[in-house]
């Protein structure tokens, strides 16, 4: 379960630190001309992806503590199943679909079988 943890985690921050520096950066991003309600909303979204980015970071150090491992993964889980339906409505990135499914199967695994990586 370590390996599955450590590669999740892994997985999560290169996939939404990416994100987050293409939607920053990208047509929508901080060199957008069009700043009306809602046009920079991707900019807006890309900051705040570095906080799912950076939630392995906030964890590793408690990574054996149930009290810290949980909630770390259940907001995990939750962000990409949200991410996933979204996504799945949307119906126009199927490689988004697939990353975002990966990753919410595997935060949900861990989630469940969270006794085992605190065991260890």
């Amino acid at each position: 379960m370590d390996r599955l943890l450590i590669a999740a985690l892994v997985l999560n921050f290169v996939v939404e630190t990416l994100a987050a520096a293409t939607l920053i950066g990208g047509p929508s991003g901080i060199g957008a001309t069009e700043a009306s309600t809602g046009g920079r909303w991707s900019m807006h979204y890309g900051f705040a992806v570095i906080a799912i980015a950076s939630a392995g970071a906030w964890l590793w150090p408690r990574r054996r503590e149930l009290s810290a491992l949980t909630p770390v993964l259940g907001i995990l889980t939750t962000f990409h199943v949200a991410v996933l339906t979204s996504l799945l409505i949307a119906g126009d990135q199927p490689a988004g679909v697939v990353i975002h499914a990966v990753l919410s199967l595997t935060f949900l695994l861990l989630l469940l079988l969270r006794g085992r990586i605190v065991a260890r």
